[in-house]
């Protein structure tokens, strides 16, 4: 009996659902999707004007509004957005502030 339970816990750990271990592989697609969740639908900060670099947003300086995300140069942007009307939202995205 000793012998069963010490075969069946050296290959329990063998064993597996036939997914991969290959940690690149696992973080690939989490990595993937949050790059596709953080496009944005402008170039440029609807606040201050700055550049919105994609690749390089991160959550934190993302809102939703209106089924779309929109990035923002830095955290006093996303207060300042908070309060604008949707009329002054959309304009700000249409035509942002000359950038610095």
């Amino acid at each position: 009996m000793r012998r069963i339970l010490l075969l069946t816990c050296l290959l329990l750990p063998v064993s597996g659902c036939g997914e991969s271990t290959d940690p690149a592989s696992a973080v690939a697609p989490a990595a993937a999707a949050a790059t596709a969740a953080l496009q944005v639908v402008n170039a440029k900060c609807p606040i201050m004007g700055g550049d919105i670099n994609a690749p390089d947003l991160t959550a934190e300086l993302v809102k939703d509004w209106n089924g779309q995300k929109v990035g923002f140069c830095c955290p006093p942007c996303l207060e300042e957005w908070d309060e604008l009307s949707d009329e002054q939202k959309a304009e700000r995205l249409k035509n942002p502030p000359k950038g610095h």
